[in-house]
């Protein structure tokens, strides 16, 4: 039998059919997975806030080093006597000479006479050296006699005083100077500062020795001295020596002492002279500055024994004198005041002390 074409085909078809049904079947491909949604990208985080620096930790303390044992108490040391403090240097008294009078004597001969002043301190230089010294011999062979230096007087008024025993002499002091005017001397005004006694006389008037010197001592505001001198003969008392009698005789042959007086009547030693002698000269005591204006009055005024033996006894050496030696006058010049011949005979029937 014969077989058409359409035949073959469909027989060919089935022998395919049968080859590939015979054969294992191939694995199916996986299927490819769809694409993942993209995940949302998360928003970014905020900074995060910078941190505090870590505190350093502080070092541990040392440990503290265990006391020492304390020693055994030592016996206590007996305390030393405390020393004695040293008193402090005298200062110039009022006026300005030396207060003390155990730096200086008068005796002639001895360690700290006058002729040694000049060499027991630096400071009295002048008292050796000076050209210009006090005491001096007042002669009238040697003065120039002037009317234009005027009549001296003075002005004080009462003030508190007290009264003292310097060991080389007896002086009254004024706290502060005396309150008034005191002295006019060349146009300058000197205060009154203390005055003094000195026994014998320091001055001379043409050779003579008196028994008895008052010294009031002035001083201006530019420290420079007036110093106005008495010169007494044994005689009548002296009404101002008499009114400080009571206070003398607390004060007699005491080294130091000091006595209140109180409210001084300047009355007493006030005065007005119209006859001087005026020189340029120095201090008569330690440490004998110069340029003093010195008026020595020329009238002599008395005093009796007693109270020179009153005054003397202030001397604590064995000079029993407080009297410096004279001085050379060198090339100073002394005036010699006197009023003219009609001042003079107006005051003809006057006592002028």
């Amino acid at each position: 039998m014969k077989i058409s074409s359409v035949g073959w085909v469909f027989v060919l078809i089935f022998i395919s059919i049968t080859i590939v049904s015979s054969q294992p079947p191939k694995p199916k491909p996986a299927p490819t997975p769809a694409p993942a949604p993209p995940k949302p990208k998360p928003a970014p985080a905020p900074a995060p806030a910078p941190k505090p620096p870590k505190p350093k930790p502080e070092p541990a303390p040392a440990p503290k080093p265990k006391p020492a044992p304390a020693p055994a108490p030592k016996p206590p040391k007996p305390k030393p006597a405390p020393a004695p403090k040293p008193k402090p240097a005298p200062g110039p008294a009022p006026g300005g000479e030396v207060e003390d009078e155990t730096e200086f004597s008068y005796e002639k001969k001895g360690k700290k006479g006058p002729a040694k002043w000049g060499t027991l301190k630096e400071e009295w230089k002048m008292c050796g050296k000076g050209k210009m010294q006090s005491p001096i011999d007042l002669r009238d062979k040697n003065v120039v006699v002037t009317h234009r230096l005027g009549s001296l007087r003075s002005q004080y008024l009462p003030s508190n005083t007290t009264i003292k025993n310097r060991g080389h002499d007896i002086m009254l002091k004024f706290k502060g100077g005396n309150k008034g005017i005191g002295v006019t001397v060349n146009g300058t005004r000197y205060k009154l500062q203390q005055l003094h006694w000195h026994s014998p006389s320091e001055h001379t008037i043409n050779g003579k020795r008196y028994a008895l010197e008052k010294h009031l001592v002035h001083e201006s505001e530019d420290e420079r001295y007036a110093v106005v001198a008495f010169l007494y003969n044994i005689g009548a008392s002296d009404p101002f020596l008499l009114s400080l009698d009571k206070q003398l005789k607390k004060i007699t042959d005491t080294h130091e002492a000091e006595e209140h007086v109180g409210i001084t009547d300047t009355k007493k030693f006030s005065f007005e002279t119209k006859h001087y002698y005026r020189y340029v000269g120095s201090l008569t005591a330690p440490p004998c500055s110069e340029n003093v204006i010195w008026s020595v009055a020329k009238v002599i005024r008395t005093v009796t024994k007693k109270q020179v033996k009153l005054l003397r006894v202030a001397v604590h050496d064995a000079s029993d004198s407080n009297a410096r030696p004279l001085q050379p006058i060198n090339k100073r010049v002394v005036h010699l005041y006197k009023p003219k011949a009609k001042l003079m005979k107006k005051y003809s029937n006057t006592t002028y002390y």
